[in-house]
């Protein structure tokens, strides 16, 4: 199944039910919202330094219910420190996946040379020689997404399971299916404008709505 037939599934309005709900507040727990998901782009407030990973990051994406290690986070907050601040400095921080739009572009941006891809087999530890730090690939994604947010898609298992795609890597899929037409662009725009979160990356709008409606599958 391909993003586009996963969308055609969920009816627009539903989509923006689904992503309503995802930002309401919490009946128990007022000032935060039921899914603490929802704090992720605005955990700890501004400054998010582009090109540092921060303790607040790591604590971000806990809010996508994954845990980092204390093992990983004195490799990503202090050992890797300068070298993931490197990699993050040659990836464009407004770049959009949608803007990849050759395969020269997506070599260079995400392919298996790029700051990207060092920087993924950085947080994985895809070093033969290297321990693993107990860092999985849906966490990773979720540190890359925290950081650059409309370039880099969460590759989470309720989502991926609505795809049927598995574990592999899905930034090749995302960005054929976004230059595809303009359809997954409308609609991220759509669910922004409805939940009043214009902030939000393309990619991410349309995660929200694919976990909620995955969760229930």
């Amino acid at each position: 199944m391909t993003i586009h037939d996963a969308l055609h599934q969920i009816d627009p309005e539903k989509g923006k039910q689904l992503a309503a709900q995802y930002f309401e507040e919490s009946s128990s727990f007022p000032g935060t919202g039921t899914f603490t998901g929802s704090h992720f782009e605005s955990f700890a407030g501004a400054p998010n330094p582009v090109n540092e990973v921060t303790a607040a990051d790591l604590l971000a994406v806990q809010t996508l219910a994954v845990t980092v290690s204390s093992r990983a986070a004195l490799g990503i907050l202090e050992t890797y420190a300068q070298r993931i601040s490197e990699l993050l400095s040659d990836i464009d921080p407004t770049l959009k996946l949608e803007e990849v739009r050759d395969e020269g572009d997506f070599e260079t941006v995400l392919g298996k040379n790029s700051s990207a891809q060092a920087l993924w087999d950085l947080l994985r530890r895809n070093n033969p020689e290297a321990k693993r730090w107990n860092l999985g690939a849906t966490t990773a994604s979720k540190i890359m997404a925290r950081k650059r947010p409309h370039l880099i898609p969460i590759d989470d298992s309720v989502v991926t399971r609505v795809f049927g795609r598995g574990t592999a890597s899905s930034w090749r899929m995302w960005r054929d299916e976004l230059l595809a037409d303009n359809y997954l662009i409308e609609r991220a725009d759509e669910i922004k404008e409805h939940v009043e979160r214009t902030d939000l990356s393309t990619l991410r709008a349309l995660d929200i709505v694919l976990w909620q409606y995955g969760k229930t599958l």
